[in-house]
């Protein structure tokens, strides 16, 4: 993580040609209301046990999800995370019988981060995650906390439906990362 933007501008310039991972993240802090409401009946609070099988799912749709061992790593991080910050809350979005959408509240009482918000490819598009990012915020609200923020790809389209939903970027900062053999892009590279 390099949190100075213009650093991180320099160092991705000169560690993506040695094939690492170089990811934009915008903070945004929730400021003002969403443009309008989700659809309702689409996204519930749920226990632990039945947002890591919802979040299993997803996480098997990533091109490192093919190994069932990352997904169990992955899955049980998110646990244990959750397991360290003094409260979580769990939300699934739920479409044609399928759970099919993630969002994870996070708080330590002051502030609260809305994370994991994931969607199946086939149930994209049907507003899920508006409905679990929205339930998420009602949720830090009622919770009072004085700062709610989610952190986003800044450049991927999640973050035009954060704005809608009331946040706004408050900074920025760069990810690297130098992926396994297992992303398209290390492969890409071997030429397979």
């Amino acid at each position: 993580m390099v949190e100075r933007f213009d650093l991180g501008e320099r160092l991705a310039r000169g560690l993506r040609p040695h094939r690492w991972l170089a990811e934009r993240d915008v903070y945004m802090a929730l400021r003002r209301p969403r443009d309008r409401p989700a659809e309702p009946g689409l996204a519930r609070e749920v226990d632990a046990a039945t947002h890591r099988i919802a979040e299993a799912a997803t996480v098997r749709e990533e091109p490192y999800g093919r190994d069932e061992e990352v997904v169990r790593q992955l899955v049980g991080m998110r646990t244990a995370l959750g397991e360290a910050v003094p409260a979580v809350r769990f939300f699934v979005g739920r479409v044609d019988g399928v759970d099919a959408a993630v969002t994870t509240l996070y708080s330590d009482g002051a502030t609260a981060q809305v994370e994991d918000v994931a969607t199946l490819r086939d149930h994209r598009r049907r507003g899920l995650a508006r409905a679990t990012v929205s339930a998420a915020i009602d949720a830090a609200v009622e919770m009072g906390h004085r700062l709610v923020f989610i952190v986003a790809d800044d450049d991927d389209w999640p973050k035009e439906l954060y704005a809608r939903l009331g946040f706004d970027p408050i900074g920025r900062a760069w990810a690297f990362t130098r992926p396994g053999p297992e992303h398209p892009a290390h492969r890409a590279a071997a030429g397979q």
